[in-house]
């Protein structure tokens, strides 16, 4: 008798593509390996899936403000999880951060967090340090059923942004163009001051070099780190600021022109960007913090440094120094297949439904 296939309902799965195609290239590959996998929304039935699949929830857990509309909507669900573990629903989490990157670890927040982390069926961890730091914060989550699978490339994604053959937005093609014949050091993404581009751009600044660009390019959320930059970029004609989300077209085409990607971050666990920019071949910067070091023992040393202790001037002109002199290293990216990994996570699905085929 050919059983059922287990019904995945995942948040995000596929309705976050415009802004990380990350997870639908996850599910794209766990549904071609057998699951069924949906959208999850807390508006469903709880018993309508077998696992539910979180990658972000403290943003649906954890209230912003003490407004009575904020803490209703949290409460609800609260009430949806509960409503689904008594139904035999798993709970799932990916351990993309430890704890979001901007919300208070008040004593409230964390509680929450906490009870959070307590009913979970299973965690998947991006690499071996995120495990080690997430389970040295929560000594709990050791307790769970975990599996380390890692976080794909965005090869596949560049392939169908290029195949598409759409143009960038024109604001994107203008602000390429202020970049003539130059050597380009790009940082992309939304930007927050965990990220640390503001001191990028001081830095930057303190290069003499005439012939060198820095391309920021990403939406700025908050309005007082917007001036700053601002002000930043003004004080620095080789800045360019492109403060604005980036389409499909417009992301590859910041990425195609660069020739050097510096991501210096203050604290991070896991980094898409970094994976993004070694999917177009891009050389990459970054801090020795977090799952950067496995980073770079997975893909080379040629293709993605290292620094230590805090950012300055001397790490940028190294690293623009070693692409002009040395050019590139393609990365080595087998282990961050997506057959692999849909593979993988499909295994864990099993195992946390107790063999379930």
């Amino acid at each position: 008798m050919k059983r059922k296939p287990i019904r995945i309902a995942a948040r995000p799965a596929f309705s976050n593509e415009g802004t990380n195609p990350y997870n639908s290239l996850l599910y794209g590959a766990v549904s071609s390996a057998g699951p069924v996998v949906r959208e999850h929304r807390y508006s469903m039935l709880p018993w309508g899936c077998d696992i539910v699949h979180l990658h972000w929830p403290e943003f649906d857990l954890i209230p912003r403000s003490l407004r009575p509309i904020d803490v209703l909507k949290k409460l609800f669900v609260w009430t949806w999880l509960l409503s689904a573990r008594v139904t035999g629903v798993k709970i799932v989490w990916t351990a993309h951060n430890a704890f979001g990157h901007d919300m208070k670890p008040s004593r409230i927040n964390l509680f929450l967090w906490k009870r959070f982390l307590s009913m979970l069926d299973g965690v998947i961890f991006l690499s071996e340090e995120s495990q080690s730091v997430i389970r040295a914060a929560y000594p709990s989550v050791g307790r769970v059923p975990s599996a380390l699978i890692k976080h794909g490339h965005y090869g596949p994604w560049i392939d169908a942004v290029r195949a598409a053959a759409d143009a960038p937005a024109r604001e994107v093609v203008q602000a390429l163009e202020r970049l003539e014949g130059a050597f380009v050091v790009l940082n992309f993404g939304q930007m927050r001051a965990y990220k640390n581009v503001d001191e990028l751009m001081r830095q930057f600044s303190m290069l003499d070099d005439p012939d060198i660009r820095l391309l920021i390019a990403g939406s700025v959320p908050d309005a007082d780190y917007r001036l700053k930059l601002d002000a930043l970029a003004a004080a620095d004609r080789r800045i360019v600021l492109l403060p604005r989300h980036l389409d499909d077209a417009s992301l590859a085409a910041c990425l195609d022109r660069a020739d050097l990607v510096v991501l210096p971050y203050r604290k991070i666990l896991n980094s898409g960007s970094a994976l993004m920019a070694l999917s177009v071949g891009r050389h990459v910067v970054v801090p020795a913090i977090g799952s950067m070091r496995a980073l770079q023992r997975d893909v080379g040393s040629g293709a993605l440094t290292l620094f230590e202790g805090p950012f300055d001037a001397d790490i940028l002109r190294d690293a623009i120094d070693r692409v002009k002199t040395h050019g590139v290293t393609s990365p080595y990216l087998e282990a961050y297949e997506w057959p692999l990994l849909g593979d993988q996570t499909v295994r864990f699905y099993r195992d946390v439904l107790g063999g379930r085929s």
